[in-house]
């Protein structure tokens, strides 16, 4: 069939959101759709000096990818934007219109006679403009069927806007397979030390704290960050100055596997809400779905939503702010290799049968059109 995919995602850029919606495209492609990505044309905000944005996300170029002018317009870039998505949709007429963060192009797609169904990946407050069209659109579907990433999240809008569970899917996010055991070309690694890393945002609540003090508590121990933003760069890097500890920069997507590769234990230690990461109670991070597939032991937060993807069977989780525990674990895993092999092929495998994009696409096609 003939599927249009509605984005507000800036392509090229670092964000997660655009990974998922690169990943999805590709994968509604793969299984024998056509697709057309609608995403803003936005200059100013694209990741620069990217010549091909499906080698830059290590995507196959099976989908058709247009973008809209966006004016950088206050209270008018986001309506404009939509409309213009809105044409593009009565003029491809396709069969479903699919994908997420733009509900005033939903909105207007519904009203004008198209199946439409969306992802929401942050929960409903009923303060903002997406929320205030989210709500219309709800209020006047005669067969509402709302995607969501997480169990988690699935409850909220169960509670928040009494939607009833049948109408809500939970497809939790996932990442594909690569085979491929290359360690990146620039990095030389010491074998004869353990190498921990983490592969991710360097903000506030990604808890970079947590892996500083763990580099300067176990200095036999390599520590690598892959990503972040220059300024986030500049400001760890003036903090900290330990031989143990290397910053990477940023990597595109397309080669942070290699990276992960070259670990032996990965890190995913997510804060709290009060240490803002306000998405610790609701979110489906790809970060852990990336982990999984390359095969390597986790350590990570404990968090409720985390158990979705992960459980004691699979990985080693711990308090979110104990460094002691933390600490104790990457100990414990630096000394018994049986239990990092038993771990991270448990990991693998979980990842393989449940969180690849194609199964993950598959369930959200079954769910929308009734198929068993």
């Amino acid at each position: 069939m003939k599927i249009v995919y509605i984005s507000r995602s800036i392509l090229p850029s670092r964000t997660a959101n655009s990974i998922n919606v690169m990943k999805m495209c590709n994968t509604f492609a793969s299984l024998g759709h056509e697709v057309i990505l609608l995403a803003p044309w936005t200059k100013k905000l694209e990741e620069k000096g990217i010549d091909d944005i499906f080698s830059y996300y290590g995507v196959e170029e099976n989908f058709t990818l247009k973008k809209l002018y966006s004016p950088s317009i206050k209270y008018l870039k986001k309506r404009i934007y939509s409309w213009r998505c809105l044409k593009e949709v009565q003029k491809e007429n396709p069969d479903l219109v699919y994908g997420r963060d733009d509900m005033l192009a939903f909105y207007l797609t519904q009203k004008n006679g198209f199946k439409t169904v969306f992802e929401r990946h942050e929960p409903y407050l009923g303060n903002d403009f997406n929320d205030f069209f989210f709500k219309k659109f709800i209020d006047s579907s005669e067969e509402l069927k709302l995607i969501v990433n997480s169990n988690e999240l699935k409850k909220m809008y169960h509670n928040s806007c009494k939607i009833p569970l049948i109408n809500i899917l939970a497809a939790n996010n996932g990442t594909n397979f690569i085979i491929d055991d290359k360690n990146p070309d620039s990095v030389k690694i010491d074998s004869s030390k353990i190498q921990v890393g983490y592969v991710g945002s360097l903000f506030k609540g990604r808890g970079i704290d947590i892996i500083v003090e763990l580099a300067k508590r176990i200095p036999e121990v390599n520590f690598h960050i892959i990503g972040g933003k220059d300024k986030d760069l500049l400001f760890w890097k003036s903090k900290v100055d330990y031989d143990n500890l290397i910053f990477h920069g940023f990597v595109e997507p397309k080669e942070t596997y290699k990276y992960r590769n070259m670990c032996d234990i990965l890190l995913a230690p997510y804060q709290s809400d009060n240490e803002g990461n306000r998405s610790s109670k609701y979110m489906s991070p790809i970060k852990l779905f990336e982990y999984m597939s390359s095969s390597k032991v986790i350590i990570c937060s404990n968090f409720k939503v985390v158990y979705e993807a992960l459980d004691d069977s699979c990985a080693v989780l711990v308090d979110s702010e104990n460094i002691d525990m933390w600490e104790d674990a990457v100990r414990d895993l630096i000394n018994n290799k049986e239990k990092r092999d038993e771990l991270s092929l448990n990991a693998f495998n979980k990842f393989k049968d449940n969180y690849t994009w194609a199964s993950r696409v598959e369930k959200i096609l079954n769910y929308i059109f009734g198929e068993k």
